[in-house]
């Protein structure tokens, strides 16, 4: 089964940059309408995760065994060179239309973003999921938003399945009123998993061609589930405050 036409990011436990890592899904499991969600899987045949959508431009398929994958960390100096977007510098152009007097502002932090900044909005959207209530109207647009932020302007349109606009603000918000530390602090487990085989489409500006989809995913290492299940899941619940008004 296709998980949509999107792209994804990773999460393990240990990275090393040019490491190829395989890649088996497993289970469909968590479904938004019109296309992503997320999936789990199985890193280097041992190590149980789960995958998100973040893009709409490739396929990758549930349940599947032997993809070949590379790992990249979210986290401040991490080499993008290996991921799918990490050379892009043309997005298209993101609006945030929720009425709010921010909104100018929002939509500017969002398309000044590098690949790093939108790869770091991104997985903080994925941990802002309500897993339990799957295709949502809250779940579809937190995947919209996904689709939008890292969208580069030479990928083909992906479908309207929710309203992206509060997903945008919260993503926008986090970013900007958070320090780069805290940022990574917040994603330390989290990884981009990106196809080995990938490679460049249009020049070394725009994002890489072939493959699966990207994928997010995190997989805490024992030492690390503590925190994360505190203070951090904590900031995450702040973030989510005007989703569950």
């Amino acid at each position: 089964m296709a998980l949509g036409l999107a792209a994804t990011l990773g999460l393990v436990a240990t990275s090393f940059a040019d490491t190829v890592h395989t890649l088996d899904t497993l289970t469909y499991n968590f479904q938004v309408s019109g296309g992503g969600g997320g999936s789990s899987a199985r890193l280097d045949h041992t190590i149980k995760t789960e995958i998100y959508c973040v893009d709409f431009a490739n396929e990758i398929f549930v349940p599947h065994q032997n993809y070949s994958a590379y790992e990249t960390a979210l986290v401040s100096g991490s080499n993008l060179s290996n991921t799918r977007l990490g050379h892009n510098t043309s997005w298209h152009t993101v609006a945030v239309s929720d009425g709010d007097l921010n909104d100018a502002t929002d939509q500017s932090i969002i398309n000044n973003a590098n690949a790093l900044g939108r790869y770091q909005m991104a997985a903080f959207l994925v941990s802002q999921y309500n897993f339990a209530a799957q295709g949502n109207a809250s779940n579809n647009g937190i995947q919209e938003a996904i689709w939008m932020i890292l969208d580069p302007s030479s990928a083909p349109a992906f479908p309207a399945i929710g309203n992206p606009s509060e997903a945008l603000e919260s993503a926008a918000t986090w970013f900007n009123s958070t320090s780069a530390p805290l940022r990574d602090s917040f994603l330390t487990d989290f990884r981009i998993v990106s196809d080995s085989t990938m490679t460049t489409c249009h020049g070394s500006s725009a994002a890489l061609c072939g493959g699966f989809q990207e994928q997010l995913t995190e997989t805490p290492e024992p030492s690390s589930l503590l925190l994360l299940g505190t203070g951090l899941t904590g900031l995450g619940v702040f973030f989510r405050r005007k989703r569950l008004v």
